[in-house]
């Protein structure tokens, strides 16, 4: 597997916190060896925190299952410029090991709908996700109609090789298809809501996807497989997702830094 035969992709890395972007800069750490070509990081501050801090007496729940007071919005501020600066640390560093161009953001709104805005102009967006398995699981893809771009069907082929681990695909159709339809052992199941259920049950590295050319298209869909896949997701085709009706994507934009 050479750069050659696989050209550079600009790929963003987008996490709503640091122990999410940690997770999604080690697989970028893979993919810069072999297909990421200039790097970008976004740090979206979620509108929901705000709206927690800002009501008073409010309690959460912890990871751990504790009651707690929410924290103030000093806190919550102070820890998203701690966040800030240790994903552009930790992404300056990955860019100069891998001598790429690089660039930073931060934003303010909702993480998925305000990543795929953000995601013009790349070509692949990375949602990052905390790493809670201890062991390293197979890259999983949800293949696209047969009728469409195969390009995830050979990312994930290839970000398999890199990981060195197997590859499991899901596809949506009423009957296996042939072998050379895909090129791969694929699962055919028959919804969207039946392959979000299959990964929620998988230890999976990473989830590959083209939101352009389906069967996922949606930013609410997006929302749902990263809370169910619990690992990093790799988005094909982000910019082309159809907007949640329930969220916007026009969010203010931070001062940018570059290198």
């Amino acid at each position: 597997m050479t750069t050659d035969s696989h050209p550079s992709k600009r790929l963003l890395i987008g996490a709503g916190s640091f122990a999410d972007a940690l997770g999604g800069l080690r697989l970028a750490e893979r993919l810069t060896e072999s297909l990421a070509g200039d790097l970008g990081g976004l740090l979206v501050e979620e509108t929901v925190v705000t709206e927690v801090v800002d009501l008073p007496g409010q309690r959460v729940v912890t990871s751990s299952g504790m009651l707690v007071m929410a924290p103030t919005r000093h806190q919550v501020r102070t820890l998203m410029e701690s966040d800030a600066r240790a994903f552009r640390a930790s992404l300056s560093g990955l860019a100069r090991a891998k001598t790429r161009n690089w660039t930073f953001e931060r934003r303010h709104g909702e993480l998925i709908s305000g990543l795929c805005d953000a995601a013009k102009g790349w070509d692949l967006l990375l949602l990052g996700y905390r790493q809670i398995h201890r062991q390293a699981g197979r890259v999983v893809l949800i293949a696209p109609p047969k009728s469409a771009s195969q390009d995830a069907v050979g990312l994930a082929q290839n970000l398999a090789q890199a990981l060195r681990t197997n590859l499991f695909a899901f596809a949506i159709g009423p009957e296996p298809p042939r072998p050379e339809d895909h090129g791969l052992d694929c699962k055919w199941l028959f919804s969207e809501v039946e392959i979000l259920s299959r990964i929620s049950r998988m230890n999976a590295s990473v989830v590959v996807l083209d939101l352009s050319v389906g069967p996922l298209r949606t930013h609410d869909q997006l929302r749902l497989l990263l809370g169910v896949a619990r690992c990093p997701v790799l988005v094909l085709g982000a910019a082309q997702a159809k907007p949640s009706i329930a969220h916007t994507t026009q969010i203010p934009t931070a001062p940018r830094d570059e290198n």
